[in-house]
């Protein structure tokens, strides 16, 4: 049986970061390219981009730890503000900050000022 590519990533960092997670929950993740990517440049892109390579029979369960990654990395983009101490908190938490009361699950996105 072979490895199938499961995700492209042109930097190493994503890649790794991935993989981490991946490896983390005991899948067996093969990272290939990671040489080439300091020659970013040099070659064409996508010659230096970083692959990620699963067994087949692992692929719904990376699929699903990424779909979990991103739905947290959503969640962590938005605010819910406590009842109690009215303290803004990022939105995957789960108590706040400040007092440690539980905080509901309504989020709203988080506002930046723009330089």
């Amino acid at each position: 049986m072979k490895r199938v590519r499961f995700a492209v990533h042109r930097m190493v960092g994503e890649a790794r970061l991935q993989a981490g997670v991946l490896e983390a929950a005991g899948l067996s993740v093969e990272v290939r390219g990671e040489a080439l990517s300091p020659l970013s440049g040099e070659l064409p892109s996508t010659e230096t981009w970083i692959e990620l390579w699963l067994w087949p029979h692992e692929q719904e369960a990376a699929r699903q730890l990424i779909a979990e990654l991103e739905e947290n990395r959503e969640a962590a983009s938005r605010e819910v503000q406590c009842p109690r101490c009215h303290e803004e908190n990022p939105g995957n938490f789960e108590l706040c900050w400040s007092c440690g009361l539980e905080l509901p699950s309504t989020l709203r996105p988080r506002l930046r000022a723009l330089p």
